[in-house]
Protein backbone atom coordinates (compact mmCIF):
# COMPACT_ATOMS: atom_id res chain seq x y z
CA UNK A 1 0.00 0.00 0.00
CA UNK A 2 3.17 2.50 0.00
CA UNK A 3 2.59 3.28 -3.47
CA UNK A 4 -0.61 4.71 -2.73
CA UNK A 5 0.22 6.97 -0.15
CA UNK A 6 -1.57 10.42 -0.34
CA UNK A 7 2.46 11.80 1.13
CA UNK A 8 5.44 10.83 0.83
CA UNK A 9 6.37 8.16 3.65
CA UNK A 10 6.90 9.11 6.69
CA UNK A 11 8.08 7.23 9.74
CA UNK A 12 5.46 6.18 12.39
CA UNK A 13 5.22 8.44 15.61
CA UNK A 14 4.47 7.16 18.33
CA UNK A 15 3.12 8.79 21.73
CA UNK A 16 2.43 7.90 25.09
CA UNK A 17 -1.56 8.81 26.06
CA UNK A 18 -2.21 10.95 29.30
CA UNK A 19 -3.26 7.40 31.25
CA UNK A 20 0.06 5.58 29.80
CA UNK A 21 -0.82 4.01 26.80
CA UNK A 22 1.11 3.84 23.80
CA UNK A 23 -0.44 5.16 20.79
CA UNK A 24 1.39 5.32 16.84
CA UNK A 25 -0.09 7.51 13.88
CA UNK A 26 0.68 6.70 10.30
CA UNK A 27 0.17 8.38 7.49
CA UNK A 28 -3.16 8.15 5.62
CA UNK A 29 -3.31 5.63 2.54
CA UNK A 30 -5.24 7.23 -0.23
CA UNK A 31 -4.35 6.91 -4.14
CA UNK A 32 -3.73 10.41 -4.80
CA UNK A 33 0.18 9.31 -5.21
CA UNK A 34 -0.88 7.56 -8.55
CA UNK A 35 -3.54 9.58 -9.71
CA UNK A 36 -1.97 12.89 -8.88
CA UNK A 37 -5.67 14.23 -7.87
CA UNK A 38 -5.98 15.56 -4.02
CA UNK A 39 -8.78 13.02 -2.04
CA UNK A 40 -11.46 15.84 -2.18
CA UNK A 41 -11.38 15.30 -6.27
CA UNK A 42 -10.86 12.21 -6.18
CA UNK A 43 -14.17 11.28 -4.20
CA UNK A 44 -16.02 14.46 -6.73
CA UNK A 45 -15.29 11.81 -9.36
CA UNK A 46 -16.16 8.50 -7.37
CA UNK A 47 -19.99 10.46 -6.80
CA UNK A 48 -20.37 11.09 -10.22
CA UNK A 49 -19.58 7.30 -11.45
CA UNK A 50 -15.87 8.20 -12.90
CA UNK A 51 -13.67 6.41 -10.38
CA UNK A 52 -13.68 3.62 -8.79
CA UNK A 53 -15.03 3.59 -5.27
CA UNK A 54 -13.04 2.01 -2.72
CA UNK A 55 -13.60 -0.95 -0.31
CA UNK A 56 -14.61 0.14 2.91
CA UNK A 57 -12.56 -1.76 5.91
CA UNK A 58 -13.67 -0.57 9.00
CA UNK A 59 -13.29 3.54 8.68
CA UNK A 60 -10.50 3.30 6.22
CA UNK A 61 -10.99 3.69 2.70
CA UNK A 62 -8.61 1.51 0.27
CA UNK A 63 -9.34 0.68 -3.37
CA UNK A 64 -7.60 -2.27 -5.35
CA UNK A 65 -4.41 -1.47 -7.08
CA UNK A 66 -6.02 -3.55 -10.02
CA UNK A 67 -8.59 -0.98 -10.57
CA UNK A 68 -6.81 2.02 -10.17
CA UNK A 69 -4.28 0.57 -12.97
CA UNK A 70 -7.21 -0.53 -15.18
CA UNK A 71 -8.41 3.74 -14.79
CA UNK A 72 -5.29 4.67 -15.68
CA UNK A 73 -5.02 2.65 -18.71
CA UNK A 74 -8.42 3.34 -19.83
CA UNK A 75 -7.89 7.52 -19.03
CA UNK A 76 -4.18 7.17 -21.22
CA UNK A 77 -5.28 5.13 -23.82
CA UNK A 78 -8.17 7.88 -24.72
CA UNK A 79 -6.15 10.72 -24.48
CA UNK A 80 -3.03 8.94 -26.27
CA UNK A 81 -5.94 8.77 -29.14
CA UNK A 82 -6.93 12.68 -28.81
CA UNK A 83 -3.19 13.43 -29.33
CA UNK A 84 -2.49 11.59 -32.63
CA UNK A 85 -5.70 13.00 -34.06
Amino acid sequence: MSDLANQPERPARNYATESGQQRTITARPATCGITGFSAKHLYHLIKIGEFPAPIKIGRASLWRLSDINRWLESHTSSSDEEKQS
